[in-house]
């Protein structure tokens, strides 16, 4: 490998090779503004507030990264976010029948467990154990 410098991890490694093979090279950095921006939209599918971009900007601690993924984590947002790539592979709908027009009067509790489930790092093998046999399993 050539640009060896850009590797920063195990990953980088097999990245760095398949970009040399295709006779690619890395992008640069991006700035923090930019990588406030990209991760926000990736964790919670909203742009981060200006006040919130200038914060990470100021701070220059080696863990700054690290505490706005936290704090995006954390955000109710996070679970509403994936919660619907979930809500999609399960096919839930607000309405009775997918030909009607007329409200389930409870769905919206499965589809905020889910959020809730994700917001609270659930593990996915319990996560599906109490979809599938949740009626089954005696609360301890």
């Amino acid at each position: 490998m050539k640009n060896k410098n850009w590797v920063r991890n195990a990953i980088d490694n097999f990245i760095l090779a398949r970009l040399e093979k295709e006779k690619l090279k890395p992008n640069p950095e991006a700035d923090k503004r930019t990588l406030a921006r990209r991760v926000s939209l990736d964790l919670t599918g909203l742009p981060p507030k200006p006040a919130d971009v200038e914060a990470f900007i100021a701070d220059k601690s080696p863990d700054a990264y690290k505490k706005v993924v936290d704090r995006l984590l954390a955000s109710p947002h996070y679970g509403e976010r994936w919660g619907r790539f979930w809500l999609d592979i399960v096919r839930y709908c607000d309405v009775a029948e997918p030909w009607s027009v007329e409200k389930d009067a409870k769905a919206w509790l499965y589809r905020d467990w889910v959020v809730q489930s994700l917001n609270a790092d659930l593990r996915f093998d319990r996560f599906l154990q109490l979809q599938i046999a949740a009626d089954l399993i005696h609360k301890a």
